[in-house]
């Protein structure tokens, strides 16, 4: 179905981002603690700098989450039987989801690691 305008793409868009988040139970929990890590960047006071490399890890890893969610529910569709080469699509999909979030963590650790050290020194 092509849409015709801007704020009819618009909103098939957001329609689809809930869906993400009815459907997958992991982008449910990335969402959780995306929420915990904004809270965590308010108390530590976070440079611009900061919060751009959390966002972007952020972003990279429920996008990746939907287009693995996009790719489960298409699998589905075409068969629920058991189908290596689907398996395979499926685990590399997950495999981009692992590599993003631990990329996530390490931009993570990289940048509260020292604003919790400030805070709380040994």
């Amino acid at each position: 179905m092509k849409h015709t305008n801007f704020f009819s793409a618009l909103k098939i868009a957001i329609i689809g981002i809930r869906g993400l988040f009815v459907e997958s139970r992991n982008a449910r929990i990335q969402l959780v603690i995306f929420s915990f890590v904004l809270v965590a960047g308010f108390i530590v006071e976070l440079n611009r700098f900061e919060w751009l490399w959390l966002l972007i890890a952020s972003t990279i890893v429920l996008a990746l989450e939907a287009m693995n969610t996009s790719i489960e529910l298409l699998a589905d569709v075409y068969t629920l039987e058991f189908n290596q080469k689907i398996k395979q699509v499926k685990d590399i999909a997950a495999g981009a989801v692992l590599i993003a979030s631990i990329f996530a963590v390490i931009v993570g650790v990289l940048i509260f690691l020292p604003h919790l050290s400030a805070m709380f020194p040994l």
